[in-house]
């Protein structure tokens, strides 16, 4: 009978595959605060990886091409928006309250992710890189008109209000936000931008008290 392997026997498999799982993370992350910053020409993997004190056959072990590093940040960018997207939804029984949630929680992203800022700017670069990457606003103009439509049923939102109009109102706004915020402050004064916003514009999505 073939004696089982004992957790001491068991653990430098587990530990290597935990070092390499680390490994992997860092260069994800220190190449995405490279691409945020100087955009997808503007960086040499290799000086990324020096920076990390990592030799080159590490990166090329996890990431064989520039092209495949960028689809797992740009991946990451788009599952992160998901998920801020539930968050807002379980932090408000109203859809409208949830999607201004959603806007902010948004914002804070593009402050302090670089995952967020890297795969916004990598996918505005799209045209430049062999990779196949979504094209971009389209999928959160679809998420948010779902949720304005489901705040429209229930009587949340005012009912002359068109839902794909607004989203697509709030997407050019934060977007063109998040870039002259970027530009003039490093997106520090970004949610003092929405505040502004959504006192201007959610009184008229608001229906009237009854």
């Amino acid at each position: 009978m073939e004696r089982s392997r004992s957790n001491s026997e068991a653990e430098p498999g587990t530990s290597r595959e935990s070092r390499g799982a680390k490994t992997r993370e860092r260069i994800v992350v220190a190449a995405a605060e490279a691409f945020a910053d100087v955009g997808y020409n503007g960086i040499n993997l290799n000086d990324v990886v020096v920076g990390l004190d990592l030799t080159k056959g590490a990166l090329y072990y996890f990431f064989p091409t520039k092209e495949a590093l960028v689809v797992e940040i740009v991946r990451r960018h788009f599952e992160l928006f998901a998920a801020v997207g539930e968050a807002a939804l379980s932090q408000s029984d109203n859809r409208l309250d949830a999607f201004v949630e959603l806007t902010y929680q948004v914002g804070r992203l593009f402050q302090h992710n670089p995952i967020t800022r890297a795969g916004a700017r990598l996918t505005n670069e799209r045209n430049v890189i062999n990779a196949d990457l979504p094209r971009p606003f389209v999928g959160w103009i679809d998420r948010i008109t779902q949720l304005l439509r489901q705040a429209k049923r229930r009587g949340e939102l005012r009912a002359d209000v068109r839902p794909k109009e607004i989203a697509e109102l709030v997407v050019s706004f934060f977007f063109g936000a998040q870039t002259i915020s970027n530009e003039f402050h490093q997106r520090k004064d970004l949610l003092v931008r929405l505040d502004r916003f959504w006192a201007l514009v959610l009184p008229s999505l608001r229906p009237e008290a009854p």
